[in-house]
């Protein structure tokens, strides 16, 4: 399946939802669509991300560690847009994620999160983007 198209029913829900459980499941949509696209992009730069729950840890500290001033900034959004999904996937309670306003902003946040993760990652600094990763990597690598 195409991510992609975790994106595409965020953004619907997000437009046109009117319950909500419609809102928190655009929130939920929106991150996983960047968190899928995210991993697809770090192995297409030859990264290999755990199939377990630290996957959501690596794609941030491998964005965040890339030395990409518009990835660095992509990781600290993709992480406050996990918070975001875990709120409204977790707790029932909060009524912030069940705004339409919310789900909008959070859903086009991911639009544009994920068309910067695919500029940047194809671009003239995909090289510096590998080499910095590999850096951190055998830094971290104990």
């Amino acid at each position: 399946m195409n991510p992609k198209e975790f994106q595409h029913l965020a953004l619907r829900l997000a437009e046109h939802g009117a319950f909500p459980s419609e809102f928190r499941t655009a929130i939920s949509r929106a991150y996983y669509a960047v968190y899928h696209i995210g991993i697809n992009l770090l192995k297409e730069l030859g990264f290999t991300i755990a199939n377990n729950d630290q996957a959501h840890k690596q794609v941030y500290y491998h964005f965040n560690n890339c030395g990409d001033s518009e990835l660095i900034e992509v990781a600290t959004k993709i992480d406050d847009l996990r918070t975001q999904r875990n709120h409204a996937d977790y707790h029932l309670e909060r009524d912030d994620v069940e705004k339409k306003h919310n789900a909008k902003t959070h859903a086009h946040s991911a639009d544009r999160l994920i068309k910067t993760m695919e500029k940047q990652c194809a671009g003239e600094n995909r090289s510096q983007i590998i080499k910095s990763i590999e850096d951190w990597r055998k830094k971290t690598s104990h």
